[in-house]
């Protein structure tokens, strides 16, 4: 028990260490119990242990001792340390090398910055330790103060050992949305896009060599049991040219709909041009940039993204990627049904409702992430992964399920007198309930029926034609009754796979929908009123087709 606390301190003083040091890359540490000594070692993915050393052995006493001299005579990072960042204390800031892959390869001189401030820390023991320095090319001095012109986000991916055969290298993605938006994007268009400066995988000098800095570097000369499981990790770091704010800075309902649908006007843009899915549409992932004193968004952090249009020599493996609370049925199903836009554009409904509940702006009471707990919210970042699925199916499977268990704790303006006399309440719950409409009960052209709902459903066979009829869908859709004894041998019709065929007229309407709001949300942000009840229907309705509009309440009644 007196090891096990030991090492559960050393974990929480590792992550601190990870919070704090902006130059560190991986961690030593030592836990003494008794007079038993352990070594330990913490990657990106895993921390190793050392057997016990007995201290009042020799050979114990020795093995402690020739580790501890090791330490003293190693590289730096052999202990760590990141030789590409170093601390001027003289000036009070950082100095950082970013490398330039614009000429391929690491033997490229990579470019000098400085940077004070960090707008992200590494505050996780395991995983990519993204970090994100606001930075400067300019080198300061003590008469002239530093001033940021530019963000660099550091961060340790899951990628392929060769450059060229990396499908997920986001440098390589950003410099083509960058290229390709650039070429395509009009002014008129009005969209926000990432726009990169230099970017690729970090490398230092050893022995007069440069070498790449990844999982084999880090573990150079450390042997343990798993080494050769571990998934490879490449050290990227990247310049953009755009300095925003975190979500929570917004202000105001307005300027949340406008963010979020700027975000997803750009995400549609970059896949209809750049054939690049984002895959992580998160609260993380989304910075708020002001322009003329508008709030605007811009879509970043393409480390889960990838590029569609590569051909692949075999389908991709089912995996999950994103963040917790915002992935998609489909993408925590880990099922085999191609990932769509469709993904993301679910991931962005969840973001908008767990924004609402939390609160948005400062006319709206705010909770902290531990009032969620009470809340049917909170099951979705409770695992295991198969909870948040029931969870989530049974939160959006119909409009009632929707209202009566999500939009009905969405936090609520300062002095409003319920729901009836809180605009902004009432906008964000349409604007959900529109979205839930648009994405699992579609009535597009061509959509049927079999593309609807948030379950897998048995559907009776006719036996004389062998044919699934859409009375027998549209029957176990509305009333979730049990198969007809009449009927033989069910087909079991899963929606997620079926919108896949139709993911193009969906998210046609999903866009128009966006931008219908990211309109009426713009104009509110340049002349601000509390929206009527009318307004806010209008908003809604200018993106519905009217003919499919008296077929959209046809499916209402919960399981």
């Amino acid at each position: 028990i007196f090891s096990k606390d030991a090492f559960l301190q050393l974990y929480e003083d590792t992550r601190q260490m990870y919070q704090e040091q902006h130059d560190l890359r991986s961690a030593w540490g030592i836990t003494i119990c008794g007079h038993e000594v352990r070594v330990c070692h913490f990657g990106n993915d895993m921390a190793v242990s050392s057997k016990p050393m007995d201290v009042t052995t020799p050979k114990g006493r020795r093995s402690f001792i020739e580790i501890l001299v090791n330490w003293s005579i190693c590289e730096d990072f052999q202990i760590g340390r990141d030789p590409t960042i170093e601390y001027m204390p003289d000036l009070d800031c950082w100095q950082i090398d970013c490398p330039d892959d614009t000429s391929r390869g690491i033997d490229t001189k990579p470019r000098r910055y400085y940077f004070e401030d960090v707008a992200c820390r590494a505050n996780c023991l395991f995983g990519r330790h993204t970090r994100c320095f606001l930075a400067t090319n300019i080198k300061p001095t003590v008469d002239s103060p530093l001033v940021p012109s530019v963000v660099i986000k550091d961060a340790w991916a899951f990628s392929e050992r060769s450059t060229d055969e990396d499908v997920r290298d986001e440098t390589k993605m950003l410099k083509k949305i960058r290229a390709t938006l650039g070429e395509h994007i009009k002014p008129e268009d009005d969209i926000i896009y990432p726009k990169i400066v230099v970017g690729g995988r970090v490398s230092f000098v050893l022995d007069r060599t440069r070498i790449e800095d990844n999982s084999d570097t880090m573990y150079l000369g450390i042997e343990f049991a798993d080494k050769a499981t571990l998934r490879f990790r490449v050290h990227r770091r990247i310049v953009m040219s755009q300095i925003g704010q975190r979500l929570h800075t917004l202000e105001s309902v307005d300027e949340f709909i406008t963010v979020v649908c700027d975000v997803m006007r750009c995400h549609n843009a970059i896949f209809k041009y750049c054939q690049i899915l984002h895959r992580d549409i998160s609260d993380n992932n989304i910075l708020v940039i002001k322009q003329d004193g508008i709030a605007r968004g811009l879509l970043i952090d393409f480390d889960c993204a990838i590029d569609m249009s590569i051909e692949r020599t075999e389908p991709p493996r089912p995996e999950m990627t994103g963040t917790l609370p915002f992935m998609s049925i489909n993408n925590l199903s880990e099922s085999n049904v191609k990932r769509t836009v469709l993904d993301d554009y679910e991931s962005m409904l969840y973001l908008v409702c767990w924004s609402a509940t939390l609160g948005i702006g400062s006319s709206q009471h705010h909770r902290e992430g531990k009032d969620l707990e009470k809340l049917p919210i909170a099951e979705w970042r409770k695992l295991p992964i198969g909870a948040i699925v029931r969870a989530k199916r049974d939160h959006f499977g119909t409009e009632n399920s929707l209202n009566t268990k999500i939009a009905a704790y969405f936090s609520s303006a300062k002095g409003s007198n319920g729901a009836n006399g809180d605009p902004d309440k009432n906008m964000l719950t349409r604007f959900v309930t529109v979205l839930r409409r648009m994405l699992f009960d579609n009535r597009g052209d061509g959509v049927g029926p079999e593309c609807r709902g948030t379950r897998k459903i048995e559907v009776p066979r006719v036996q004389s034609s062998w044919s699934v009829t859409e009375d027998a869908i549209l029957s176990l859709l509305e009333n979730r009754g049990a198969l007809s004894s009449a009927c033989d041998k069910p087909v079991v019709i899963n929606p997620f796979e079926k919108r896949v065929d139709k993911c193009n007229v969906i998210a046609r309407d999903l866009l128009a929908l966006i931008t219908t709001y990211w309109k009426f949300a713009m104009k509110r942000q340049s002349n601000p009123k509390p929206a009527s009840q009318e307004q806010v229907e209008t908003a809604a309705d200018d993106a519905k087709d009217d003919k499919d509009k008296d077929k959209d309440d046809a499916v209402q009644e919960d399981d």
